[in-house]
């Protein structure tokens, strides 16, 4: 024996951390790098199939379809739950082995699928029906297999996030009607093929849609509680609302809409026709082109159909626009149900303190009895905040009239910048809700 310590074996302090910390590790390298520590020892040989529990095919660079294919083969009671994919590109002569892999993760119990494709060409096998575990799936940047020809399709799939993938619009409205579980829907830049989205759905709650489309027609969605898109005003598009009876959260509506059909309403930028009004309505997101005539009669008309809103959010032109506006009169408005009798909150997404938008602040909280907070996210002309400091936030203070406020109760809160543009998608977030106040002016 070796008296001198350093003589002494050096110590393996790899070796004495516990299992899970190890598996931790293994499914932080990469792919193939993890498949090669089980070499390494009986134990690492034996702690690499619980990696595959969270499968992470990350391996850019390398044959990720081999390599794949491999590991499944040689761990074939190994359990699966979640299976993660980035940038994935395979030639057309690997089709047979992806398709494998979906039918194989069936067999596996897979619930989690987030398939990211290099290609938008590269269609998604059709395979992916047969994983009846399936609850959550993301595709990014490929296109969908025909949903149509699907027998029973995800029937248990309660999320599906859609990113710039082509999918028809036949695909798309059997997707919705066939996946009797699904509840979340979101999809952004979404292609051309899909220019109606036609929604049918027993389960659906949340609809979240960008891209090209011309009409959303949601004909029959009883448990439909959110629709929202932060660029659908962008388009022109028709909207119709058939049968949401629970319908809660509504944006961005805009003049630029060529029609907007709720029950039996109709309205257009020049034609107000209210006959079915929306009392489930609690949230309101809109995107007001008060550069355009009209405009405040526009914004009244709307929230007619709404007698029950809670929670306004008004977005409005590019600043080069607003400079050449002429404000509109809010002196002769008559009330409206919702304003005097329910509102509580008004959120300015991008206030610059101009006039156009001082006196609508002024209107609102004039009129709102009930209201309890008013929102300014604030920015300069220039897209910037770095010149609007507390004595900006003073002087706004002072020309919004605020102690002519309805209610008493009411608190007026600005921030430095505007409210970042994906607010609906993390709102409920932990992380978010704890930073949301602290680029608040403190005034």
């Amino acid at each position: 024996m070796a008296d001198d310590a350093g003589d002494a074996p050096p110590c393996d302090y790899i070796s004495d951390l516990p299992d899970n910390v190890l598996i931790t590790i293994l499914s932080l390298l990469p792919l193939d790098d993890a498949a090669r520590s089980t070499v390494l020892s009986t134990r690492w040989r034996h702690l690499f199939p619980s990696t595959l529990l969270d499968f992470r095919a990350f391996a850019p660079g390398r044959d990720v379809v081999t390599a794949v294919s491999t590991i499944l083969a040689a761990h074939p009671a190994a359990r699966v739950r979640s299976f993660r994919t980035r940038w994935l590109y395979f030639p057309p002569e690997d089709d047979t082995s992806v398709v494998g892999w979906l039918r194989d993760l069936a067999g596996r119990g897979v619930q989690e699928l987030s398939l990211s494709f290099r290609e938008r060409w590269q269609r998604i096998p059709a395979s992916l029906f047969a994983c009846a575990s399936l609850k959550r799936l993301q595709a990014d940047s490929c296109t969908f297999p025909d949903v149509t020809q699907a027998p029973a399709p995800l029937a248990g799939i309660t999320e599906i996030d859609l990113f710039d993938v082509d999918i028809s619009e036949e695909s798309l409205s059997a997707l919705l009607w066939q996946c009797t579980a699904l509840e979340h829907l979101r999809m952004r830049s979404m292609g051309k093929l899909c220019r109606r989205i036609h929604v049918r759905s027993e389960s659906l709650k949340t609809l979240c849609g960008s891209g090209d489309f011309h009409e959303l027609f949601i004909e029959h969605a009883p448990n439909l509680e959110q629709v929202y898109s932060n660029s659908m005003y962008m388009r022109r598009p028709v909207l119709k609302v058939a049968h949401a009876p629970k319908l809660e959260f509504l944006g961005y509506l805009g003049m630029s809409f060529n029609k907007i059909e709720i029950g039996q309403t109709i309205f257009t930028e020049n034609y107000f026709d209210v006959k079915t009004l929306m009392p489930s309505l609690k949230t309101l997101a809109v995107e007001l082109s008060y550069t355009s005539e009209g405009y405040i009669d526009w914004f009244m008309q709307l929230l007619k159909l709404f007698p029950c809103l809670e929670t306004l959010y008004i977005r409005s032109d590019t600043w080069s626009k607003v400079r050449a506006a002429t404000p509109e009169s809010w002196d002769l408005l008559r009330s409206v149900p919702c304003i005097d009798n329910h509102l509580d909150k008004v959120v300015f997404e991008v206030y610059r303190g101009h006039e156009w938008q001082r006196e609508m602040a002024k209107f609102l909280h004039g009129r709102s009895r009930f209201l309890k907070i008013m929102e300014f996210h604030c920015m300069g002309d220039r897209g910037c905040s770095e010149h609007l400091g507390e004595e900006w936030v003073r002087e706004q203070q002072e020309l919004l009239c605020l102690d002519s406020r309805a209610s008493m109760d009411a608190r007026f809160l600005f921030f430095k910048g505007p409210l970042v543009n994906n607010h609906h998608d993390v709102c409920h977030h932990e992380c978010y809700k704890r930073k949301y106040y602290h680029g608040l002016y403190k005034v």
